[in-house]
């Protein structure tokens, strides 16, 4: 039987959603296949967690030491929402270590992770994008001129962090320096966007060497003024509706859109990608290489919506490594 690590935790805002979705990936692992355990991942470094237990993973042939026996993992499942997993970090440690892992590589990674990298890799596509500008902390930038391109309401956003963390739809021109500051918090670049007024959506996407799904598409409908922190872990406040109430041929849309972004940036496993539905025509917001996974995250009900189990999907993710 192969051991999985499952990594989780991390060290951004996102870390207690990582360590949820950790444990349910690993309570979804084919106990007939695998020995799963979860790897908590901090600033001091990994720590297989038995029964409550920490024993730290030696990074040199990554193992672990389990009652004077040591366990040498086989294989990595990247749980890890944020700073080291999503920005294709602790893929190059697997790299250098030879491990192979779930998620995209590297390269992938970093550039999904990184909104306008992301964006500006697809321009040159006909994936619809909304306007925006790239400001930069501590250099000097005019409110008008950005408002000139962006218009109000618009969202500001922190270029590199996940779970609307940082984010602020900005109404007034005089909150505008507000909400700067506030996404400056989690990361020293910032994207101001346009608000374009639809129907928010989103569809996970899993290719391997023996299958490719497309899955079902999910509308999200908050009753809070757009999808934030809040409303995204909330079930009270939001609606996550699989299939989603749009016509087939946005449906259509969306999927095809997805499935070719997940090949023009070379992904890898599951990945969930984002949309605004304005008029008929989807506008790409953000792509999520390591989206949510705990029992009421989106991809995990578009799993169940087809009719497959969380096992058989992270089975087919897994053994397409080998």
């Amino acid at each position: 039987m192969r051991n999985i690590a499952v990594l989780a935790g991390g060290y951004t805002s996102e870390r207690q959603i990582s360590l949820n979705s950790g444990m349910q990936i690993l309570n979804s692992l084919d106990a007939k296949l695998y020995n799963s355990y979860l790897v908590e991942v901090n600033t001091d470094g990994l720590f297989c967690i038995l029964q409550g237990e920490k024993c730290r993973v030696n990074l040199t042939d990554f193992s672990v030491v389990i009652e004077g026996k040591t366990t040498k993992f086989d294989y990595a499942y990247i749980a890890l929402h944020g700073s080291p997993g999503e920005d294709g970090k602790i893929q190059g440690l697997l790299d250098i270590l030879g491990i192979p892992y779930s998620a995209c590589d590297v390269f992938s990674s970093a550039l999904t992770f990184n909104k306008v990298a992301c964006k500006k890799m697809l321009l040159n596509s006909d994936v619809n994008l909304a306007k925006s500008v790239v400001l930069i902390n501590g250099e000097d930038f005019s409110v008008d001129e950005v408002l000139a391109v962006t218009g109000l309401p618009c969202f500001v956003k922190p270029n590199t962090s996940g779970s609307s963390f940082g984010v602020t739809k900005v109404y007034e021109k005089d909150k505008f320096i507000d909400a700067v500051n506030l996404a400056c918090q989690e990361d020293n670049v910032i994207i101001v966007e346009e608000f374009i007024k639809g129907t928010e959506v989103s569809c996970g996407v899993l290719k391997t060497k023996d299958t490719e799904l497309v899955f079902p598409v999910t509308e999200i409908a908050t009753q809070n003024d757009y999808f934030d922190t809040e409303a995204k872990y909330n079930p009270a406040l939001t609606q996550e509706i699989t299939p989603a109430r749009i016509t087939g041929e946005e449906t259509k849309l969306v999927q095809q859109f997805s499935s070719r972004i997940y090949d023009e940036l070379h992904c890898k496993g599951i990945v969930r990608i984002d949309y605004i539905i304005k008029n008929g025509i989807p506008f790409f917001l953000e792509l999520n290489s390591i989206p949510g996974m705990s029992a009421e995250s989106i991809v995990p009900k578009q799993i169940r919506t087809i009719g497959k189990t969380m096992c058989e999907v992270l089975t087919a993710v897994i053994e397409d490594s080998f």
